[in-house]
């Protein structure tokens, strides 16, 4: 007898675990191929995007240590050797309408292709905090650049 009510309630979870998959595939999406990217091209002329000759990325990230105490860390990425990295590393608070310079700190390394910084920030009290990069390269040649990076946020 056991045997059988363990069948019955197997067919019956098998027919649930089968309405619900037929249930989530109402929807029908086509996807075709493109021969050419040429809607792409138009619209992203009509785009600002930063073209950077250097500089391939600003990569940040921002951790809570303790109650009052967070982790920030910047990497800057660049595709050659350049003269000169300086970058402005910044902890920013959410006020409730815009985000708000706590504490910055600038470093500058010559003759490398990367720089990378961690610096620990004693003090905080409670709210949302950011991570902020700003990295200006110079190359050999003399021409400088600029990229900003932001972490995503963290509360404390």
């Amino acid at each position: 007898m056991k045997k059988y009510i363990a069948l019955i309630l197997s067919c019956m979870l098998l027919v649930a675990q089968c309405s619900l998959v037929s249930a989530s595939e109402t929807e029908q999406y086509e996807m075709v191929e493109m021969n050419n990217d040429d809607i792409f091209t138009t619209s992203s002329q009509e785009e600002v995007a930063p073209c950077l000759l250097y500089i391939a990325n600003i990569y940040t990230s921002i951790i809570k240590i303790s109650s009052n105490q967070v982790g920030i860390r910047a990497e800057t990425v660049c595709s050659e050797t350049v003269k000169s990295i300086t970058v402005t590393y910044t902890l920013q608070k959410w006020n409730g309408s815009q985000w708000v310079r706590v504490a910055s700190k600038t470093a500058s390394a010559s003759n490398v292709a990367q720089t990378v910084k961690s610096y620990t920030i004693t003090g905080v009290s409670s709210g949302k905090y950011r991570t902020k990069a700003t990295a200006s390269v110079t190359g050999y040649n003399g021409y400088t650049e600029s990229l900003t990076g932001y972490s995503g946020s963290i509360t404390i």
